[in-house]
């Protein structure tokens, strides 16, 4: 199974450059951040979705930006959105959950941005992780913070740190903070993990990952 996280900036830089290059990639299951969230974003996504190849599951607005796509390979058991409470000052954060079947096998994903503050960025990831989620656990996420950090550890307890030889992620053009990551249960098989450059489409680089 190939994972796909990426933050893809609203699509505000190159929206065709992000549909083709996750065509390139023929993902399973793509976990984005930053997705369409305003004015007509239910057309944006759809697009997206339409021209990557994929199906639209859940996300956009009604979970803040958070987006999930997946192949026809996968069968959605359940999805939905998670919205986090509005902290003042700041913008809303959310969260999309979904539990897959892929090979018969099952596995449950969330994707979520994290805050730029530090202190509404925990405490984001606590809510998330308290929703219990069924494992296998795969989670996906622009940490908006280094590797390392209190909400980078606290968000991947009890998880791998499947991307944590692919070097930073942001920004693109000249990366030196890894703050995306791909967090994965310790009983799967992580075959491989790339952070390909697609070019300037967007202002992170993505992370790829297969999964046994």
């Amino acid at each position: 199974m190939r994972v796909v996280c990426w933050n893809v900036r609203s699509l505000r830089d190159d929206a065709r450059g992000v549909a083709a290059f996750l065509r390139a990639q023929d993902p399973d299951v793509v976990l984005i951040q930053e997705a369409p969230r305003l004015l007509l974003w239910r057309w944006s996504c759809a697009r997206l979705a339409r021209r990557s190849g994929l199906r639209r599951v859940v996300g956009g607005a009604p979970a803040a930006g958070n987006l999930l796509l997946v192949s026809d390979r996968v069968r959605v058991v359940h999805a939905c959105a998670v919205r986090l409470p509005k902290r003042p000052g700041l913008h809303r954060r959310g969260a999309v959950t979904a539990r897959l079947e892929v090979g018969g096998r099952s596995l449950t994903v969330l994707g979520t941005h994290l805050d730029l503050d530090p202190v509404a960025r925990l405490d984001s990831v606590r809510r998330l992780r308290a929703l219990h989620l069924p494992g296998p656990l795969l989670v996906a996420a622009d940490v908006n913070e280094p590797a390392g950090g209190p909400a980078w550890q606290a968000l991947s307890a009890g998880l791998v740190d499947a991307g944590a030889e692919c070097g930073p992620t942001f920004p693109r053009h000249a990366p030196t903070r890894r703050i995306d990551g791909v967090f994965v249960d310790p009983a799967s098989s992580v075959l491989a993990v790339r952070r390909p450059d697609p070019g300037p489409v967007t202002d992170h680089l993505p992370l790829v990952l297969d999964l046994a």
